[in-house]
């Protein structure tokens, strides 16, 4: 299934309270910049957030998180990850957030 017949929510979770920080649908925008800098489509400001951290983008009908040479790196499962395929349920750890994506 492409990117254009499914719905996908991201959901920025506090890692430390476990509570839901934002929500963000995904689909209408390309690609989405994650990073503790301002400019930045989903803003993380924390120190251990690079400035452009990762990015979510499609990559042949599907949507990828992928790291950006992030100085803490971008985990999945424990496991720094370089890129990743997004599905319902993933969690991905950027500095103090948790991404978790669910499909709508």
């Amino acid at each position: 299934m492409g990117v254009s017949e499914m719905m996908m929510e991201l959901h920025v979770i506090n890692r430390k309270t476990g509570r839901l920080v934002r929500a963000f649908a995904l689909g209408d925008a390309a690609e989405l910049l994650i990073g503790r800098d301002e400019a930045c489509d989903i803003c993380l400001n924390a120190p251990s957030v690079s400035r452009e951290h990762c990015l979510i983008e499609e990559v042949d009908g599907d949507l990828h998180v992928r790291d950006l040479d992030s100085a803490g790196g971008t985990h999945c499962g424990g496991k720094k990850i370089e890129d990743v395929r997004i599905e319902h349920g993933l969690e991905i750890e950027v500095g103090p957030a948790t991404l978790r994506f669910i499909e709508d």
